[in-house]
Order: C-alpha cells, then sequence, then structure tokens
C-alpha cells in the first residue's frame, strides 16, 4: 500500500522550481457572456462577446448551451466593422465595452442597464423604470470624410413576429426597441425569426466623433423610452449624464461587500470583485425574502448545493442578514417528514447540505439563538435521514446496506435507482458532523450523543462499503469511485465533486485516512491546463469550479502550494469579462462545448471563497493564517489584507506589508472577540521566520492585537 501510494505521488510531483503564476486568462472560453441586470433584478440582460444582447432567456441546450434566448439584439455601425475584443468598464461595473474599427475609424460600443428608479428612490428593480442601453461611438481619426451604413438586427423566436413602426421594433409584441436613426430598409424575408433593419447612413468629417442611441425597454413601461420614441435627440444630451450616475452607483451607490479582502495581483482581485457582484446580480425576491441563485439563465433559481456556498461566501464577506433570508428560504423547501426536497426526489444529499448550511451560517454570525429557533427543524430532518437509512435494510440494493439509498448523483453522472453510489452518503455525513458541532456549541448534550452515535453507526458502514469498493486507476492510486458497483463506473475522477466537499468544509477524514488520500492523488494524476479532468458532465471537458472544490479539499489535507494554484489555473479559465462558465473545453479541442450557465456564480462564490481561506481558516477551535499564501503576493511592497471577515471566532482583521525592498513583512492582527479560539496559527512555510516562532509555524494570541516581523528568506 505505502509503496503504491509513494509511487503515485511521484509521478505526480510538483517541480521543485514552480513557474510564477500570472492571471492572463489563457484558458478563457471561446464564446462569453456577462449580465448587466441590477442587483435583486428580474431582468437578466446578458451580453455577447461581440456586442450581442441577449434578452428573456426561455430554454436552451444545456450540454452545448449558448443560446436559448427569446431575442437575440445586435447593433452595428457598419457590416464591414471588425471587432477588436471585449472588456469590461471595471471589474465593479458591469458596463460591457465591445471594440472595433471600419475603415480606419475607431468603434466603441458600451452597453448597461439603466434602473434610475432604484439607484435614486430604492424601486425595487422589477418594478421601476429598467431599461438596457447600447451607446455607439464612432470617431473617425482619418484625414477623409466616412459614410458608415448601420443595421440594427433582431432574431426573435416568438409566434409574434417583430414590428417596425418608424425607429421602433416592437418584439414579442410588448418590448421595444428603439434607435435614434430612421430605417430606410426592413428585411424579414431572410428567415423567420430574423428582422434585419438598414438605418440612415452615418457620415463622419475627419477628427469628428458620433453617438448613435439603441435604448431597449425589456417590455417593460419606461418612461426614458418614451421620450426617446417621440423625440429622436431627447437622450442625446442626457445619456453621459445617465451613464456616469449609474457607473458612480456601481462604485459607490451598492450595497455589494467590496474591500474585505485586498490582494496585490490585480487579475485576482478583479474576479474577487467581479464575482461578488455577480452573486448580488442573480439574486432576486422570493416569498418576500432574498434568494441567491446560481445564474441568470438555466441555474435561474434555488439549487441547494451551489446555494451552500454562495450563502457561505455572503456570510463571510460580513453580509449576514441578507445571507439570513437566503437560508430561511431555503428552509421552506422542508416537508412534513423533515426532508429537504428541492432539485429532485431521490437527491437526498439536500438534507446534508441544509445542516451544514444552516450550523455554518449561524457559526459564521455567531447567532446561537438564531440557530436555536430552527433547531427542531434540524433534528426533524436528522430523523428523516434516520429514517432513510432504514429503507436500506429492506430495498433490492444490497450495496447500500446501513448507508443511504440509492440517489440522484450530479456533477457528471445521473443516479439510479439500482446505482448505489457515495455523494449522497459524503454530504449526510458531512451534514451530521456540522450538526454535532453544533449540539456541542449550544450546550444540548443529549443531542449530541444522539448525534453522535448516528455518525459513528453511518461512518462506520461507510468504511466498511469503502474498503469493499476501492479501485486503482492507472497509476497504482488507490481510490473509492462514486458508484459501488462497477458496472456503473466511468473515469476514476468522474463526480468525484462530492468527496472533495467531504473533504472540505465536510471534515469528515482523518488526515491521514487512506480514502482521503488514495482519492486525492487520483485526482492529482488527472491534471489538465491547472485543473481536473473529465470530472463533470462534459467527459472531454473542464468543469471550471472543480477547482474550488479541488483547491479547497487540497488546502485542508495541508498542500497549500496545490491550493493556491488551484485559485490561478481557477483564474485563467475566467473570460476576460471576469466571470465562467460552468464547463467547457480545453483548448486542445475545438470547436469547443459547453455545459451550463453563464454567469456561473457557484463558481463566483467558491473563487471569493478560496482566496479568503488560502488567508485565513478555520480548524476546529484554531484560526490559520497564510497556509496557502502565493510567492506571488510576498514581493516588495505588495500588501495583503483581510477586513471584517466572518469567522466562527468573530470578524478577523489582518494585514501583511512586505517592505520595499523584499526582504521583511510586517503582519498586523487584530483581536479575535470570541475567546473559544485556542490560537491565531501563521504559516511561514520555508519562505519566512519569526522570532518565538518554529521553523514554520508562529502561533499568536487570538486575544490580543498582534504585531509581527517577519523576515523573508525568499
Amino acid at each position: 500500500m505505502k509503496k503504491t501510494v509513494l509511487s503515485a505521488l511521484l509521478i505526480c510531483a510538483i517541480p521543485a522550481l514552480a513557474q510564477f503564476q500570472q492571471v492572463d486568462y489563457r484558458y478563457a472560453p471561446q464564446w462569453h457572456v456577462s449580465c448587466t441586470g441590477l442587483p435583486d433584478d428580474t431582468c437578466k440582460t446578458q451580453i455577447g462577446p461581440l456586442g450581442q444582447l441577449l434578452a428573456d432567456y426561455r430554454k436552451g441546450d444545456f450540454f452545448n448551451y449558448v443560446g436559448g434566448y427569446g431575442a437575440a439584439i445586435q447593433f452595428l455601425a457598419d457590416e464591414n466593422m471588425k471587432f477588436t475584443g471585449q472588456r469590461l468598464y471595471s471589474a465593479r461595473v458591469p458596463l460591457v465595452i465591445t471594440e472595433a474599427s471600419c475603415a480606419g475609424m475607431k468603434i466603441r460600443q458600451e452597453i448597461f442597464a439603466v434602473a434610475l428608479d432604484y439607484i435614486r428612490n430604492q424601486i425595487p428593480a422589477d418594478r421601476g423604470n429598467r431599461e438596457d442601453v447600447i451607446l455607439t461611438t464612432i470617431c473617425n481619426p482619418t484625414n477623409r470624410e466616412q459614410t458608415l451604413n448601420p443595421v440594427l438586427i433582431v432574431n426573435a423566436g416568438y409566434e409574434e413576429k417583430t414590428r417596425v413602426t418608424g425607429r421602433t421594433a416592437l418584439i414579442n409584441g410588448q418590448a421595444r426597441l428603439i434607435t435614434g436613426l430612421s430605417p430606410v430598409q426592413v428585411r424579414q424575408n431572410l428567415a423567420d425569426f430574423n428582422t434585419l433593419i438598414n438605418l440612415e447612413p452615418v457620415t463622419v468629417a475627419p477628427g469628428e466623433t458620433k453617438r448613435i442611441i439603441v435604448l431597449y425597454d425589456n417590455g417593460r413601461p419606461s418612461v426614458l423610452a418614451d421620450r426617446f420614441e417621440s423625440d429622436a435627440n431627447a437622450l442625446s444630451g442626457q445619456i453621459g449624464d445617465i451613464r456616469t450616475e449609474m457607473i458612480t452607483y456601481w462604485e459607490t451607490g451598492s450595497d455589494i461587500p467590496y474591500g474585505h479582502i485586498s490582494v496585490p495581483d490585480r487579475e485576482i482581485q478583479n474576479l474577487i470583485d467581479a464575482s461578488l457582484r455577480g452573486i448580488w446580480q442573480a439574486r432576486e425576491i422570493k416569498n418576500g425574502k432574498i434568494a441567491f441563485q446560481v445564474g441568470p439563465t438555466c441555474y435561474r433559481g434555488l439549487w441547494v448545493s451551489d446555494g451552500a456556498s454562495l450563502l457561505e461566501t455572503a456570510t463571510m464577506f460580513n453580509r449576514g442578514a441578507a445571507a439570513r433570508q437566503g437560508v430561511e428560504y431555503t428552509l421552506t423547501f422542508q416537508k412534513e417528514n423533515g426532508k429537504f426536497e428541492i432539485m429532485d426526489s431521490t437527491y437526498w444529499k439536500e438534507n446534508g447540505i441544509v445542516l451544514w448550511t444552516c450550523v455554518r451560517h449561524a457559526m459564521l454570525t455567531q447567532d446561537k439563538a438564531w440557530l436555536k429557533s430552527v433547531w427542531g427543524k434540524l433534528l426533524k430532518s436528522v430523523d428523516f435521514i434516520r429514517e432513510l437509512r432504514a429503507v436500506t435494510l429492506t430495498n433490492s440494493v444490497p450495496l447500500d446496506d446501513g448507508l443511504i439509498p440509492p440517489g440522484q448523483i450530479d456533477g457528471g453522472l445521473l443516479g439510479a435507482e439500482d446505482k448505489a453510489e457515495y455523494t449522497n452518503i459524503y454530504w449526510t455525513l458531512s451534514g451530521l458532523k456540522a450538526m454535532i458541532q453544533a449540539a456541542e456549541w449550544l450546550g444540548e448534550k443529549k443531542d449530541a450523543r444522539t448525534l453522535q452515535a448516528e455518525y459513528d453507526h453511518l461512518f462506520g458502514a461507510f468504511k466498511k462499503a469503502a474498503e469493499r469498493d476501492m479501485d486503482t486507476d492507472a497509476f497504482g492510486n488507490r481510490y473509492l469511485p462514486i458508484p459501488m458497483d462497477p458496472k456503473h463506473r466511468s473515469l476514476p475522477q468522474r463526480a468525484q465533486w462530492a468527496f472533495c466537499q467531504s473533504v472540505y468544509p465536510g471534515q469528515i477524514f482523518p488526515p491521514d485516512d487512506p480514502v482521503a488520500l488514495g482519492t486525492m492523488n487520483m485526482l492529482h494524476a488527472t491534471l489538465q491546463e491547472g485543473m481536473v479532468m473529465g470530472t463533470g458532465w462534459a467527459i472531454d471537458g473542464i468543469w471550471t469550479y472543480f477547482a474550488g472544490f479541488y483547491g479547497h479539499a487540497c488546502l485542508w489535507m495541508g498542500e497549500g502550494r496545490r491550493a493556491w494554484e488551484s485559485l490561478y489555473a481557477f483564474a485563467n479559465h475566467a473570460s476576460p469579462v471576469y466571470n465562467w462558465r460552468e464547463e467547457h473545453s480545453p483548448r486542445d479541442l475545438t470547436p469547443s462545448k459547453y455545459v451550463g450557465d453563464m454567469p456561473h456564480n457557484w463558481a463566483s462564490a467558491l473563487f471569493a471563497g478560496l482566496a479568503v481561506h488560502l488567508l485565513a481558516l478555520d480548524r476546529g477551535n484554531e484560526l490559520h493564517l497564510l497556509e496557502g499564501f502565493p510567492p506571488e503576493w510576498r514581493q516588495p511592497g505588495m500588501k495583503t489584507a483581510l477586513k471584517d471577515i466572518a469567522t466562527p471566532f468573530g470578524k478577523l482583521s489582518f494585514t501583511l506589508q512586505v517592505n520595499a525592498r523584499g526582504t521583511e513583512a510586517a503582519l498586523t492582527v487584530d483581536p479575535l472577540s470570541d475567546p473559544s479560539c485556542k490560537g491565531i496559527y501563521v504559516h511561514l512555510g520555508n519562505w519566512g521566520a519569526a522570532d518565538g516562532a518554529s521553523a514554520s509555524l508562529l502561533k499568536l494570541d487570538a486575544k490580543k492585537s498582534n504585531t509581527v516581523t517577519v523576515k523573508i528568506k525568499e
């Protein structure tokens, strides 16, 4: 056994000299979209890579998803224009800038959402005026007069055809698309869904700059649309001020929790900020409560696995009150028998996920009273788990005895009535373990004993089954497949998401557990483009945010270097507009396949969460700092900081400032409010040393302010 594991480790060994990491989006998906909507907005308008305005998502192809919108709208200053790039105004401002050229002229198109009632008067974004603006600026730096022939293209898959009257195209009988230019020809004979509106030519003198406005009202009442429809020049002198007002809102007026983490890598920081923005944009108000949703299209709803990370990240970033609404919305899905059922009737893992979510949220907010108020609901779910386990002793599947019945697997494999598997077991164990911790925290000693007995019995049955089902990969690594029966197995890494989450945040394995060690070694051997390959729905693809599961598991297992390398690989699979598709092909496979939503905000939550946990991770009654601290962040003059990050011990704030020569770093750590923390441990590895510290670890008093000088060895 030892020889086998060692050989696998040698095969997967990390080079002694690591490559300096940087984010340049080298693995970005070939096709990407970004969202313009406001926080809690019901209009989930998206922008494609060539400035396509995509509205009214209906249903796309989940397994090669790039479409599915009711309407795809594009304004071209001229059909001969050549696109040269796309970016956001900034990570915090979802104003999409698409740049192009034509006959030596520069064309800049900006698309942004306008919700003046929302930002001025706090009228909910689903009730006030809400528009999307396409603002095109044409600059002629040549020495000759140029003429462009603009065209507005509407691809709409509705039964009711697009109707054009004057400068207004009416889409699906309700949504107005209004231009500042008059049409000279309307063509609808090219395809049933296609409308091409050729607009009056635009002449631009040498050195002159002209603007063209297109406004889309999303089929809702709009004062701006009314004015613009009646007067083509109504917005010309005002649109710049409206644009500035919306930018100011995004930069300073929203409740998005910026500023709680500062890292010296600009692109990592951009991705963190954009991730937080994306989470807020995907939210909606459901049943009077904030519902944290995964995405704007096929994942526009509550998905409990994803929601657990979204709610933890929101709480961690000092938005516990908003997250509380999301947790309580989740609790409304409990059935009379204690079962949580949101996605699928056999998605048994939802029970364990909800248990963990509630416990983690209560501990991060340090709110024992709230946890006690829902304690009965959580115990009722534990009762259902007990009943569920009893079913395994009477059903026709012998492999699951004493465990959890076959259920939906997800993340790469489908479940079946006869397919005994481990994902539901992993999350049930994780939920029960969280409940034991919570019972001890609340002083519910009787419940703690009962829960511990239930956990021990299930974990014992799991260990026995795991010994039976262990398999060996091509490199000699002994690992635990997800399906128990060999006839149902796929690639070793397939659907191992729940295993990674059972390592962290589930924490069900002791550090030397052979199941965990062997399965992690198997995952190490699958990396392509720095990511676990073939673990999700696309067997030949990259599940981008699996890097969050894998990175967290590596970190918990003491492999900080793999964890921060995973963060950088994660970052480089983002799009240039700072978000992720759920899955896409690696670069060697073209054309690329796509799976799932975009922006995918489980990715957002995991990225922001992993960035924080590389710097601060609670382990039982200890807080550990800098376990996954990248060398890229400790160069001369660099500063890394956390401010008011929620932990089970109260809010954490610390700063690490490297001096100008890169020889020393000043570490300042504020005291924690909860005395239950037995110590703050700073991991210096082989890169730093401090007086009074062992070679790699420095212990600080959690109750006091600490200022330490760390000498940098590298």
